[in-house]
């Protein structure tokens, strides 16, 4: 029997949103009716309606960010995330774009830029690990890709970036 990646993905999101004490009901609901039509590859009512829109339903919406964000998602094919929003691969891609301005592909990248960037100005874990976290191969694909995204690297960016948070424990500029 051949694995369900989707669904695979899906049951682990519902279970992490279950464990989460202050989850949003629509989220479950909308998990459990990608589950539902994933099963059963009968599009629900809410799967029908998205269909003849141009741009994504709130629930598709929730469910995409959350496939594509997971540093674990970079396994899933955007078809994949497609399949879990009850659309086909160029309809997902058209109304994604029209949704969010950029192509998925793009998005998850700027997630885990903006992910990273909040881990170097939160954390003291180091840029390999925080590369990892953020669902890079390794720390030279983390440096070439943010470089080309942002500018510079992530050390000179963490430098540059470290004078704007302030020092918790006495209270002063870092």
């Amino acid at each position: 029997m051949e694995t369900d990646l989707v669904l695979e993905e899906l049951g682990d999101i519902l279970l992490d949103c279950l464990r989460l004490p202050n989850t949003n009901s629509e989220v479950i609901d909308q998990l459990i009716e990608a589950i539902y039509a994933q099963l059963t590859g009968i599009a629900s009512p809410m799967c029908a309606a998205s269909l003849d829109n141009r741009s994504l339903q709130p629930w598709q919406e929730s469910i995409a960010k959350e496939l594509l964000f997971c540093s674990s998602s970079n396994r899933l094919s955007i078809a994949k995330v497609a399949e879990a929003c009850g659309m086909s691969t160029t309809q997902f891609s058209r109304a994604f774009k029209a949704h969010f301005c950029q192509t998925p592909q793009r998005w998850r990248l700027n997630a885990q830029i903006e992910r990273a960037k909040t881990m170097m100005m939160g954390t003291s874990n180091s840029l390999t690990d925080i590369a990892v976290e953020c669902g890079f191969a390794e720390q030279s694909h983390f440096n070439h890709t943010f470089r080309k995204c942002v500018g510079c690297c992530p050390s000179t960016w963490r430098r540059q970036h470290a004078d704007a948070v302030p020092n918790i424990l006495d209270g002063t500029p870092a």
